[in-house]
């Protein structure tokens, strides 16, 4: 996963603190996708397949609304 978290860094998603335990991205059993979850273990973003199927989208938990689309050409 370290170019998907790299891209979530540069976009502001998830943030790195010195002891690395801010966010973490994990795997989703319920919605076959994959969930950023912030230090308190609450999910704060889900990234998902977008509607053509092959692209990510990154969603906020909180407003439903997309904050970022990632290419999968560059995945």
């Amino acid at each position: 996963m370290g170019y998907l978290e790299e891209m979530l860094v540069r976009n502001g998603v998830i943030y790195r603190t010195p002891d690395s335990g801010s966010f973490y991205i994990e795997g989703s059993l319920l919605s076959n996708s994959l969930v950023v979850r912030n230090s308190s273990g609450l999910v704060t973003h889900r990234i998902e397949r977008a509607c053509n199927g092959v692209d990510l989208v990154v969603r906020n938990i909180s407003t439903g609304c997309v904050e970022m689309r990632i290419n999968a050409s560059i995945l």
